[in-house]
């Protein structure tokens, strides 16, 4: 018997990843992976730039860390799963974004989002994202 889950997209086909010349092993394992993730389907399906939109939504239900009005800071944001979650858990808006991620790695904008293209550790990036809330402090790292 085949189990299927509702709304994922998966209907139990595999992607098969064939070796190429100058791919490592661990490559090529990797991208089997995450072709056949389902996660990583259901991501796609539902607007979502990562897998790991979803662990935040689990954290969120399991603990309700993210309430309307909240402001966020997310470290090592992109590509952006977690802060699409965020934007739209804080009820953040283009014209008061509560959110605010921050990566060295260039990101696409998100709606809602403030993105800070630099390294959280560099010495500015406290007081940039301060900045960046309005002077308020964040509710949620």
């Amino acid at each position: 018997m085949t189990r299927r889950s509702k709304g994922t997209g998966d209907r139990g086909l595999k992607v098969r990843v064939k070796t190429a010349a100058g791919r490592r092993e661990s490559s090529t394992r990797w991208l089997h992976r995450q072709l056949n993730d389902p996660y990583v389907r259901r991501a796609k399906a539902d607007g979502y730039r990562s897998r790991a939109a979803y662990k935040l939504l689990e954290i969120d239900e399991k603990h309700n860390i993210l309430k309307p009005g909240y402001r966020v800071v997310d470290l090592g944001a992109a590509p952006g799963g977690w802060c699409q979650v965020a934007a739209a858990k804080v009820q953040s808006s283009i014209d008061a974004p509560k959110v605010v991620g921050i990566d060295y790695l260039e990101m696409d904008h998100v709606r809602g989002a403030i993105f800070l293209q630099k390294d959280f550790l560099d010495d500015d990036a406290p007081d940039a994202l301060m900045e960046a809330l309005g002077g308020h402090r964040p509710d949620v790292v």
